[in-house]
């Protein structure tokens, strides 16, 4: 028998939050480029002050496990933690992005958004392909960026990603007409 655990790390992959379980959608190929993209920018931009991930599923309380699709956690958050807490933190990231699915619920994304905010992240990055926009959620609210602007955060100075970086990829795989 499945421990919780293992249940909800085997595909479809799942969430839990507010009593309910809710599956995550299969990724589509804007979805997977622009989490690839957001990951290799964070990487390089945190690296040495900590690590970066695809779908590393955090568990915020015995109600609660979300499954960013990328995150980042500083190194100090996670230096006192034994192995296998660092594979699955009991701790909300520092920065949780979430990447909207063609499906998606704004009032799923917005619950989500409140409890990464409510267990600790301090920024999340809610990313619109269709859109080209990421919305930027903090403890002082939520500011809209488009591409032109620029990724940036008070908690994190040294961060400074242009949202055109981020669409980039996609723009690039559009066909041309012939």
């Amino acid at each position: 028998m499945l421990s919780l655990t293992d249940w909800l790390d085997r595909r479809p992959y799942k969430e839990r939050f507010d009593g309910r379980f809710r599956q995550k959608m299969t990724p589509q190929r804007k979805h997977g480029i622009t989490a690839g993209r957001i990951f290799s920018l964070l990487y390089e931009w945190g690296s040495d002050i900590g690590d970066t991930a695809v779908e590393w599923r955090v568990y915020l309380d015995d109600d609660t496990t979300l499954l960013p699709h990328v995150s980042f956690f500083r190194h100090e958050r996670l230096a006192g933690l034994t192995e296998d807490e660092r594979e699955r933190p009991r701790l909300a990231p520092d920065i949780a992005v979430e990447i909207r699915s063609p499906k998606a619920r704004q009032r799923s994304i917005l619950r989500k958004t409140e409890l990464y905010l409510w267990f600790g992240t301090t920024f999340v990055l809610n990313v619109d392909t269709d859109e080209r926009t990421i919305t930027v959620d903090d403890a002082d609210g939520s500011r809209t960026l488009r591409v032109g602007e620029t990724i940036g955060h008070p908690a994190f100075p040294s961060l400074a990603i242009a949202v055109a970086d981020v669409f980039s990829p996609l723009e690039r795989g559009k066909l041309r007409p012939q």
